[in-house]
């Protein structure tokens, strides 16, 4: 499915460039002058690409008219130059074929040699229409400004997972026990697999309950246990791509000069991880899963080595994070609401400063709160931060809050 929403999104460029480099190979007796402009369209090509899988990298609405517009021509365009490139490979082909050998196909192929020449010189005209065309695209492009929607600043919301993967590990509540106990779990404490097998542990729950918390505090626990390590975070709307040059770059894969990584598509990237991480010991956290086939795909990437190498995912939904766990050694772990003490401790640390800074007078508002809250650390993280950012401690305005 992903394979074909990408095909749409980028035409015909993908097979265009591998065609015009069969024409560049020497299989097909092209003019000096046609290999120029072959050279010159494969070039602008791959600037196109970039630009198209940068427009379907970024999110609908981040778009706008302009860069929709110049996408499409883009798109059609590349359809037509395959059009013409299919048409000449099949008549050169077809002359190639038709010729007998022998001293008859000799006198033949002497009589059709201006006939050759001429289709040839047609074919270069025709190459020279198509740059042409290429050169107005590129040119309005220039004339209108049209920009990389990724080279834009957007208003795009921010992801608030930033605030578990970046907070003080001092200042949370609830962590350790289960942080420790997965750790145990992790490095085989449980006993179930070889220590060398790689082992995925998945972390279910609803929203809010801190799961990427957890997944971060172990991550920070055994940093630099492991050769590589990774963490990477994927959302309703995943973008493969960069989800797998995310998982290169932190686990420490270094790209050649003049290697432009952001044009190699997904099976590309999954097969320099897996080579990459063949021989390694690695740590990998894939957070926020939402689908089975998302898993699946990130999954091909991670070889099952055996170095002893760990995967902790985290997903809202059962059957995904029961998906991740495919074989007997892995483990699924169920997220547990905080405690009505663990609670008390997380909301008045963050609006007093202290698990005894609550005043006398707003004891049983602040009950009332936690009792809400239910023990969502979410949700007392937001209400306690919303309440400690008034001027004034009104016990009527937390009752209204």
């Amino acid at each position: 499915m992903e394979a074909a929403a990408v095909s749409v999104s980028h035409g015909a460029i993908g097979s265009l460039l591998g065609k015009l480099g069969d024409l560049l190979a020497g299989e097909y007796n092209l003019l000096k002058k046609a290999k120029g402009e072959i050279m010159f369209l494969k070039a602008e090509l791959e600037s196109m690409r970039v630009f198209l899988e940068r427009m379907s990298d970024a999110e609908e609405e981040e778009a706008d008219k302009q860069e929709k517009c110049w996408a499409e021509v883009v798109r059609d365009l590349s359809y037509d130059i395959e059009d013409n490139v299919d048409d000449f490979m099949l008549r050169v082909e077809c002359e190639s074929n038709s010729k007998p050998h022998g001293f008859k196909g000799f006198i033949e192929r002497s009589m059709n040699l201006l006939t050759t020449i001429n289709t040839r010189h047609k074919i270069g005209k025709e190459l020279q229409g198509l740059k042409r065309r290429v050169m107005e695209v590129s040119e309005r492009r220039m004339r209108y400004k049209v920009d990389s929607t990724a080279s834009k600043p957007n208003s795009t919301a921010i992801d608030i997972r930033l605030l578990a993967l970046y907070a003080d590990t001092a200042g949370l509540v609830g962590i350790n026990e289960p942080r420790d106990e997965l750790i145990e779990v992790m490095l085989d404490g449980d006993g179930v697999c070889a220590p060398q097998q790689l082992k995925v542990l998945s972390v279910v729950g609803f929203g809010g309950l801190g799961k990427t918390t957890l997944a971060n505090a172990i991550y920070r626990k055994l940093e630099g246990q492991f050769q590589c390590q990774a963490f990477v975070s994927v959302s309703q709307k995943p973008n493969i791509r960069k989800i797998l040059r995310n998982m290169l770059s932190q686990a420490g894969y270094m790209v050649l000069d003049q290697t432009n990584m952001e044009s190699w598509d997904e099976d590309q990237l999954i097969r320099t991880l897996r080579r990459f991480l063949a021989d390694k010991r690695y740590f990998i956290v894939i957070d926020d899963i939402w689908d089975a086939t998302t898993w699946s795909i990130i999954g091909c990437a991670l070889p099952e080595n055996m170095n002893g190498s760990r995967v902790i995912t985290t997903t809202r939904i059962v059957t995904v994070a029961t998906a991740c766990c495919s074989n007997s050694y892995d483990y699924l772990y169920k997220m547990k609401l905080l405690s009505d003490e663990e609670s008390r401790k997380l909301f008045f640390r963050r609006v007093f400063g202290s698990e005894d800074g609550c005043p006398t007078y707003l004891e049983d508002v602040s009950a009332e709160i936690l009792t809400r809250c239910g023990g969502l650390p979410l949700a007392i993280i937001s209400i306690s931060s919303l309440l400690a950012s008034q001027p004034k401690m009104l016990k009527g305005q937390w009752e209204d809050i």
